[in-house]
């Protein structure tokens, strides 16, 4: 048999109950048809690059098979149906644990994203934050006045943008 990498994206409006139950319906016609299931990756919602189906977002998954040309067109039929899989697309692999190695080095923990989504708590330290940004400010103008170099390159840029502007309102005049 061959071994295939799948990847296909849900509708990110689905709770996760409809997810499993249309992950369900997939994998039932999937193991009908010849195909053996070796790995299963939820990458997770993620931004789509371009809007599909007035959807920015989509939630990511991927799997590691192995099957014949059979089960790749039964798995092609079943995402045509499904209007709750978005996009999908399957390629054939030589090394299917290598693959799904990689991916998996690009899926972060369940922590760490975890720790992201949290939102900050607001603390008494809030207050001191805006005088440490005003310092972190007077030390990099500090080390720009330090510097004689930079304060030439700064003043030379400022002389030319006035030259440029009344090129371009001479050229509109015309």
């Amino acid at each position: 048999m061959t071994g295939y990498e799948l990847v296909f994206i849900t509708d990110p409006s689905l709770s996760d109950k409809e997810i499993e139950s249309v992950l369900k319906k997939i994998k039932k016609s999937f193991t009908k048809s010849g195909g053996k299931l070796i790995h299963e990756y939820v990458w997770g919602r993620r931004r789509l690059a371009y809007e599909i189906s007035g959807n920015d977002f989509g939630v990511y998954h991927a799997w590691y098979f192995t099957g014949t040309g059979e089960t790749v067109n039964e798995l092609q039929r079943q995402f045509g149906y499904s209007d709750d899989v978005l996009r999908h697309q399957i390629m054939k692999t030589d090394d299917l644990d290598a693959e799904a190695a990689f991916l998996q080095s690009l899926i972060p923990p369940k922590e760490e994203t975890s720790e992201k989504e949290k939102v900050p708590e607001v603390s008494a330290d809030v207050e001191k934050e805006p005088v440490k940004e005003a310092e972190a400010k007077t030390d990099r103008k500090k080390s720009v006045a330090d510097d004689p170099k930079k304060v030439e390159t700064e003043t030379e840029v400022k002389k030319e943008k006035p030259k440029v502007e009344d090129e371009k309102t001479e050229t509109a005049e015309a």
